[in-house]
């Protein structure tokens, strides 16, 4: 399985309390159709054994300013791993052996404080 990054984000309050807002510059990756202003989204889990979870990327709707964000579904998965404000979640492109086409990818890390250091561990 190869995976290339799409992007990684520290959490904040906002993004493990309502949605996750998605860096501008990572939203071209994320295609909503012409005329509408929201799309599910598959990614797989890189480290519970590949499980699907589905997240609802939108935009506001009369802004110039999209504003993406992944809401319906997000919510779910920062309660499943127990993720707080200042936890981090990564974001790739998955290319399994075998199969074609890209799917997405997401791997979320919980922010731990061992002798002083930051560590960084994958929580299940």
């Amino acid at each position: 399985m190869y995976r290339r990054p799409i992007f990684t984000k520290i959490l904040s309050r906002t993004d493990v309390k309502h949605r996750m807002t998605i860096p501008m510059e990572s939203f071209n990756v994320f295609q909503i159709p012409q005329g509408k202003h929201s799309k599910r989204f598959v990614f797989i889990d890189m480290i519970d054994t590949g499980r699907p979870w589905s997240f609802r990327c939108s935009t506001r709707k009369k802004d110039v300013y999209p504003k993406p964000v992944f809401s319906s579904g997000w919510i779910k998965y920062v309660r499943r791993k127990g993720l707080r404000e200042g936890d981090q979640v990564s974001f790739f492109f998955v290319e399994k052996d075998g199969e074609e086409g890209l799917r997405f990818g997401v791997q979320a890390q919980k922010k731990l404080r061992l002798l002083g250091k930051d560590c960084w561990t994958t929580p299940f």
